[in-house]
């Protein structure tokens, strides 16, 4: 079969298909020629739903494949896999199934599937998309066939076999932290070179990690040395080396991030629909933009006054900004308009521990853990109260709980480290704060905070009045509502002030309701941003330019 000369139109579908192979010097082409003859051959090759499988799918798939072979000795044609199903595009299963104890629901969208001994499954689509764009990061047959290899120690945990004890041990510490790492920025929901799938578990991460190593070699080697490095020692191959750099996009810069946001808060003040309002809240609140969450949910209530899910959001919400007095207010009203709501109780509990009332605090998480032994977030709580009850060891019994519902959440870790600590379980301590760093390294590393630098003078190009030292945060003039550009002396240009568009009012300093409570504090009622102590020259809000009026 190898005796065969090589098809001159296989060579066209490399070429085309398979952007690596153009940039192989010619012994490495060879190698993949001879693994695209046998893996054509041995595999029974299969089109689902009617698709005819050509000899261009077969060739690009092989091609592919023979790309994660180049660093052995010698030739591997994935003996253990014996067929390939091919569709022209995604495809669902139509009933869940079972295989080997995996449950596969029914109606969700796959463009590909890989069992140990069973068939590789692959959408045509992707892998021509995946084979032909440089930049895109992804490889499906890449991920795939990483997931294969993963299984041939029967278990596909994201370890594959390895050569030895130190291979081993340097490939746990690596990639478990890199695990860590990519699990707690897709949480935050930050922009990351290893695709978010990848946190879905230690398989998964492998396989993703695998896609990156062959697509995007060279920016995972400088983002990720040490993870490049242990999967170059795993595959034995530099693709660094030969394959040109495919240059990623650049990251949202914090100017754009804030102009988004700024857009975000206008539609939100232009919304009348209550029930899309507390939609956009819960999915601010899921990307942690807490103010934009707090201005939704605020927006809700406006509109539906009735709607106890909206104050119980904007509570949880106000809790995330420290506004625990304004979140027990909402938490009152989410109460008195729900009795049995669980969650209105775990925020109000939050905000007592907030405001250091430890008793009301564990009262409301006992109610809610009563009524919900799953509750990951009320066991993280009632930890924290214990904790500053200076009960270490029931805090570690909470914490623990907590992480057994809901693994990999750094503040848990965190916490439960320094109550270990506290207990003299310095081991454990030490393994948990290493996680909790891994997950989120924003995390503080000591108690020490530096003061706050005063921001330089600021005067509005618009109304020419010198702006107060908190300026250095703010969008729009608090004089004369004019937007205020970036640059020295934080300059502006004239531009109409933005009404908050509720009916009949204007944006107050304060919420009604809550008027008794907040008499050291001031909020925009259009965007729910505090304002600065000495506000009450403030005309306009600073955050969102809606005129002020007091209530």
């Amino acid at each position: 079969m190898r005796a065969e000369p090589f098809p001159g139109a296989w060579r066209d579908y490399l070429r085309d298909n398979v952007r690596h192979y153009r940039h192989l010097p010619p012994a490495k082409r060879g190698l993949v020629e001879q693994v695209v003859q046998v893996f054509v051959a041995e595999k029974n090759w299969e089109g689902g739903a009617g698709l005819q499988v050509t000899d261009e799918m077969k060739v690009t798939v092989a091609g592919q494949a023979a790309i994660l072979t180049l660093g052995l000795d010698e030739p591997y044609y994935f003996e253990g896999v014996e067929s390939i199903i091919l569709y022209q595009g995604r495809y669902r299963h139509p009933a869940r199934i079972y295989h080997n104890s995996w449950l596969i629901p029914a109606g969700i969208a796959y463009s590909g599937e890989a069992w140990y001994r069973g068939p590789i499954v692959l959408s045509w689509r992707d892998v021509l998309e995946s084979g032909r764009n440089a930049s895109g990061g992804h490889n499906l047959v890449v991920h795939e066939l990483a997931h294969f290899l993963d299984g041939l120690d029967g278990d596909v945990d994201g370890t594959p076999p390895l050569a030895g004890r130190r291979q081993a041990q340097t490939w746990y510490r690596v990639t478990e932290a890199e695990y860590l790492r990519l699990v707690g920025q897709a949480r935050r929901k930050e922009v990351t070179l290893l695709d978010h799938y990848g946190a879905s578990n230690r398989a998964e991460f492998f396989a993703v990690a695998a896609e990156c190593f062959f697509e995007q070699p060279q920016a995972l080697a400088r983002e990720h040395g040490d993870l490049y490095a242990v999967l170059r020692d795993f595959f034995r191959q530099d693709p660094a080396r030969w394959l040109p750099d495919a240059q990623r996009g650049p990251a949202p810069r914090e100017r754009d991030v804030a102009s988004r946001d700024r857009r975000a808060r206008a539609a939100v003040l232009r919304s009348r629909n209550a029930d899309a309002l507390f939609t956009r809240s819960v999915a601010y609140y899921d990307e942690a933009r807490y103010l934009l969450a707090a201005a939704a949910a605020t927006r809700a209530v406006c509109l539906n006054p009735g709607d106890a899910e909206a104050y119980q959001q904007r509570a949880l919400a106000r809790v995330r900004l420290g506004r625990f007095r304004q979140a027990l207010a909402d938490c009152r009203r989410a109460l008195e308009l729900d009795p049995e709501d669980c969650t209105s109780y775990r925020a109000r509990g939050a905000a007592y521990l907030g405001l250091g009332d430890l008793r009301q605090a564990k009262d409301d998480l006992d109610h809610v853990l009563a009524a919900d032994d799953r509750d990951a977030e009320a066991y993280y709580l009632r930890g924290r109260v214990w904790a500053a009850l200076g009960e270490p060891r029931r805090a570690v019994s909470d914490y623990t709980a907590s992480l057994a519902i809901r693994p990999f959440v750094a503040e848990v870790y965190y916490h439960s480290g320094l109550a270990n600590r506290e207990l003299g379980n310095l081991e454990q301590a030490e393994a948990e704060l290493v996680q909790a760093f891994q997950l989120d390294p924003r995390l503080p590393k000591s108690s020490d905070q530096a003061p706050p630098v005063p921001p330089p003078h600021a005067t509005c190009a618009a109304c020419r009045r010198s702006l107060p030292e908190c300026a250095a945060g703010f969008d729009y003039c608090p004089y004369c509502g004019a937007s205020l550009a970036e640059g020295a002396e934080f300059g502006g240009r004239p531009g109409a002030s933005t009404d908050c568009g509720y009916p009949g009012r204007a944006a107050a300093r304060a919420w009604p309701d809550q008027a008794e409570e907040n008499d050291d504090e001031w909020f925009c009622s259009a965007c729910d941003n505090s304002l600065p102590d000495d506000s009450e020259t403030f005309a306009y809000c600073p955050h969102c330019g809606a005129r002020l009026s007091e209530e």
